[in-house]
């Protein structure tokens, strides 16, 4: 006999449902504040009448925007597992047709977990004309005679945080949206959709974990100050440690008189712990420095990276190129990336170094006409040197507070035209513009899914794709 069956409707955005409830014969209205919080006052509706009943009940769910169609069976006990579907009953002598597959093979109801509007993108449009081939790699000369400069790598017409379509972790059960919810409260192993955000952020977190080809540099500037240079440079750092592992990864500091990268971070460094005190505490670049001298000038964070603060002080405090180019020697000995967080003299011998040098560039561009207008006069100056540094540059234009909207159209052209191979969008992120301390779980979800898209697309143009 066939199992009684509770129809769902879902409507008013996901906010309202209209149960048949099969014992009563009769009709509730179920609410929740998201479609997510709905979803659990109809599961719970559904043990109270497996309960009742005392015989597993089947819930189909349909209507939702954040859920796909859904048949399960309930038992008494609580127990929840994907319905089995039955096939259609054949008139006497009629022959028998099989059943179209309906479910997936893993046989487990399709959830969306969010919807694609939501996902951190802006559209960049082509040139009309091909794209000019790579240039050659450039030979960068250093005092070391170590080339740093990374072979030249193609635009990649990429539109926003772009992930592979086909990611790993398929057969994990989800941790995010609807279905993550039902995994946590009722201990199932619900797999994501194959083309959920969830799975595209797997994608991204694959590839962020990638083994790099050597010391890698990552730098984030933009001439103009109060962009967000330092929280974006925090915030990239955390996601690489938190997916790389701990000891892994340093942001640095290398304003030329110190910036705020110590008052922004969850744990803030003693006095004394910054870059001048670790230059003089091991002066000799060409002399390994042992693990335990760079880990007492450096303060772990939560997340599992590192920091170093700059300094504001007398004159022996600015940095200068040299100074850079050993603390990345000395960091290069135990770590695998360094995030240089630059600061808005683009004259300084720091800033010139973190940039010549990097592996990738990131540039922060609020929707600003002046922070506009210095990123694309930076990125111009970049285009007519001798090196490749354009074709290693991502530009994240972020949302906030008194955004023109105008400028982003504006932008994006000049940057196209200019060559940028990566322009990204991250959403608005409180935190960030409020001034406080910076740490992962405090941040937006949006936020760290963006976050982990960017780390992803950087880890992407230092490997190549």
């Amino acid at each position: 006999m066939a199992a009684p069956q509770m129809t769902v409707a879902i409507d008013d955005g996901g906010r309202h449902a209209t149960a048949y409830v099969p014992s009563r014969a009769a009709t509730l209205d179920l609410r929740g504040d998201t479609e997510q919080d709905l979803m659990t006052a109809v599961f719970a509706q559904a043990h109270a009448e497996a309960r009742s009943s005392g015989q597993t009940i089947t819930v189909a769910v349909s209507g939702g925007a954040d859920t796909a169609p859904m048949r399960l069976e309930v038992d008494p006990d609580q127990t929840i597992r994907p319905a089995q579907e039955q096939a259609p009953e054949q008139e006497p002598g009629a022959p028998i047709r099989e059943r179209s597959q309906r479910r997936p093979a893993s046989g487990t109801p399709v959830v969306r977990i969010q919807t694609e509007g939501s996902e951190p993108t802006v559209p960049v449009r082509l040139p009309a004309t091909d794209p000019p081939p790579a240039r050659a790699t450039v030979s960068a000369e250093h005092a070391d005679g170590h080339d740093r400069t990374p072979p030249a790598r193609p635009r990649r017409p990429v539109a926003g945080l772009a992930a592979p379509e086909i990611p790993p972790g398929t057969g994990e059960p989800a941790r995010l949206g609807v279905r993550g919810r039902l995994n946590a409260m009722l201990g199932l192993r619900l797999a994501p959709k194959a083309q959920s955000p969830e799975m595209r952020l797997r994608a991204a977190e694959s590839v962020i974990t990638r083994t790099l080809p050597e010391f890698s540099v990552i730098t984030v500037a933009n001439p103009k100050g109060g962009v967000g240079k330092t929280p974006l440079a925090v915030a990239i750092t955390q996601t690489l440690a938190d997916l790389r592992g701990g000891s892994t990864v340093v942001c640095a500091d290398l304003g030329e008189v110190g910036g705020s990268l110590a008052k922004r971070v969850a744990v803030r460094p003693s006095p004394g712990n910054d870059v001048p005190a670790l230059l003089a505490a091991h002066p000799d670049p060409d002399v390994a420095i042992r693990p335990s001298v760079l880990s007492r000038h450096l303060t772990r964070q939560p997340s599992g990276d590192d920091i170093i603060a700059g300094r504001r002080g007398d004159a022996t405090s600015v940095l200068k190129e040299d100074h850079a180019a050993h603390l990345a020697a000395m960091v290069a000995q135990h770590r695998d990336i360094l995030v240089a967080d630059t600061g808005n003299n683009p004259l300084s011998g720091s800033w010139q170094w973190a940039v010549r040098t990097a592996d990738v560039v990131v540039v922060p561009v609020p929707l600003r006409w002046d922070a506009a207008e210095a990123a694309e006069e930076m990125i111009t100056e970049l285009a007519s040197t001798a090196t490749d540094v354009l074709q290693r540059t991502i530009v994240v234009i972020t949302a906030g507070p008194g955004d023109a909207p105008m400028v982003e159209q504006d932008t994006v052209e000049a940057l196209r035209d200019l060559g940028v191979p990566l322009v990204a969008r991250m959403p608005f992120e409180p935190l960030f513009a409020s001034g406080e301390r910076l740490a992962l779980p405090r941040l937006e979800p949006q936020t760290r899914a963006a976050l982990t898209r960017l780390a992803e697309e950087v880890v992407k143009t230092i490997t190549g794709p």
